[in-house]
C-alpha cells in the first residue's frame, strides 16, 4: 500500500513539473546513470586486465563482456 502511495505522489509531482525542470531532471538522472555505468565498466576492464596477467582466461573473458555491455549502456544513454 505504501509503495503504491508513494508512486502515486511520485507522478502527480512528476506531472505538477513544469516542463524544463523535468527535462532537468532526467538529464540529471541521465548524468548519474551514465557515469556509475562508466565507473563499473572501468572496474570490470581492470578486474579483466588482471586476470588475464593471471593468465586466468575464462575470468578475463567474463570481465571484458560486462565492461563491454557497460559501455554500450553508457554510450546508448
Amino acid at each position: 500500500m505504501t509503495l503504491i502511495s508513494l508512486a502515486g505522489m511520485a507522478a502527480i509531482v512528476w506531472l505538477e513539473m513544469p516542463p524544463s525542470e523535468r527535462m532537468m531532471v532526467s538529464l540529471t538522472c541521465r548524468s548519474v546513470i551514465q557515469r556509475t555505468a562508466h565507473r563499473a565498466a572501468r572496474r570490470a576492464g581492470r578486474a579483466g586486465m588482471g586476470a588475464e596477467l593471471h593468465e586466468h582466461m575464462p575470468t578475463a573473458h567474463a570481465s571484458y563482456g560486462v565492461a563491454y555491455r557497460l559501455a554500450q549502456l553508457r554510450d546508448r544513454l
